[in-house]
């Protein structure tokens, strides 16, 4: 019996191999984004659990604890991702077309923002074309 709910049976690990290693098994998490900040974990959980059996839905929150209309969802097996992708990417949610692709390890929690971070604080560099 499933338990009911989302996020629920966190400490089974399944097939995943041991613990917290969300990290190594890039393959079964998908990422979506374009979700309105509106939309519920559950609605999601329920167009989400469709394609396969969901070990973990994430809606990524801001400071304040509001969705901030992206997260990750990982499967317990590659095959029920890519089906997830194929199913759901372009798909329209509350008016909206959800993007959903693999997740990329290297992207990490916050690396949509992390380039633009680091060209501000390079930006130095830039100004070396003026006085010269």
């Amino acid at each position: 019996s499933a338990a009911p709910g989302y996020g629920g049976g966190g400490s089974g690990g399944g097939k995943g191999g041991g613990g917290k290693g969300g990290k190594g098994g890039g393959t079964c998490k998908v990422f979506f984004k374009n979700v309105l900040f509106e939309t519920t974990p559950g609605f999601l959980m329920g167009k989400f659990r469709k394609f396969g059996y969901v070990v973990n839905l994430d809606l990524r929150l801001g400071p304040e604890g509001r969705s901030k209309g992206s997260g990750t969802v990982e499967y317990g097996s590659a095959a029920d991702a890519r089906r997830a992708i194929e199913g759901l990417d372009g798909v329209e949610i509350d008016g909206r077309a959800m993007i959903v692709e693999y997740e990329d390890a290297s992207r990490g929690g916050l690396a949509t923002y992390a380039p633009s971070q680091a060209r501000a604080k390079g930006d130095k560099g830039w100004g070396r074309s003026g006085p010269y």
